[in-house]
């Protein structure tokens, strides 16, 4: 499966949009196999509790959805719970990260086991180091698979090592990376599909890297994921800014970030010609 993590639109203000979120989902939709809502490019962080209610209470998704869910106490964790579940969305949740050196092993263990007992919603771990700077330590994730209510792992550290170690472990749970650039490598190393950044520009080549793959097709997967490793580690390097203004450029309600986050990213002209070659291809969404 191919999902994209949907930025969330605010205006040039910084005000929630929630009609063009609403409108972002149903155009991608259609061309992927899932929703990620508020996931690290969704800004999730930067939500009041209201706006986080007010966005997932218009959307209507005919796939599967998930919800990024970034706190850092239970207390906390239970309330972003309760919004997943009145969508009926799974959560993808990082490790608490303020603290975490007061944390360890058995606080992550206490984290996620708590979340997962809580009973409202399929629990899903998230190692995302370069934005939480927090670690998710192997034995604590091969402790948390387990558990009957946690499914599932996104991993996008792109450390194909780490990949390696939850295949060798035989977990029994879901393992997605969210990292492009080394997509194929993941697969090889017992991915089921990605949960990647560019799939709300661009999912058709990396739908089609996964039909590859599953079809035994290696030398072709190779060569289409040297095409798009450049397009992926490009946008990596732009983030959310990059992403939403690559959505802009589509005519997509992508919107922008929220202040103080600039509107447009110094790597655009980098990036543009990747998008234009793409689009040309009959590859973006828009």
């Amino acid at each position: 499966m191919i999902i994209p993590p949907l930025p969330t639109p605010f205006d040039h203000n910084g005000r929630l949009d929630t009609e063009a979120f609403r409108a972002l989902a149903q155009a991608i939709e259609p061309h992927v196999d899932g929703l990620l809502f508020y996931g690290s490019n969704g800004e999730g962080v930067h939500l009041t509790r209201e706006e986080r209610a007010a966005g997932l209470a218009v959307q209507t998704p005919q796939k599967p959805a998930m919800v990024g869910l970034m706190e850092e106490t239970l207390a906390q964790a239970a309330i972003a719970l309760e919004e997943a579940a009145s969508l009926g969305a799974k959560v993808l949740v990082t490790p608490p990260r303020y603290y975490e050196a007061n944390l360890g092993p058995d606080g992550l263990l206490r984290y996620f086991g708590g979340i997962a007992d809580m009973g409202r919603a399929e629990v899903w771990l998230y190692h995302v180091p370069a934005n939480t700077k927090a670690p998710l330590p192997l034995p604590v994730v091969a402790e948390l698979a387990r558990h009957p209510r946690i499914g599932g792992l996104k991993d996008s550290s792109g450390e194909l090592a780490r990949m390696a170690f939850y295949a060798s472990q035989n977990l029994g749970i879901q393992l997605y990376t969210g990292h492009a650039p080394t997509f194929l490598g993941a697969l090889a190393h017992g991915a089921h599909g990605g949960i990647l950044a560019v799939s709300n520009l661009a999912p058709k080549p990396y739908k089609r890297l996964l039909e590859l793959w599953r079809a035994g097709q290696v030398a072709e997967a190779q060569a289409l994921q040297a095409e798009l490793e450049p397009f992926g580690r490009v946008l990596a390097q732009g983030g959310f800014v990059l992403l939403k203004q690559a959505l802009r450029h589509l005519g997509l309600p992508g919107g922008y970030p929220r202040p103080p986050y600039p509107a447009e990213s110094p790597v655009w002209p980098s990036f543009k010609p990747l998008l234009e070659a793409f689009k040309e291809r009959g590859w973006t969404v828009g």
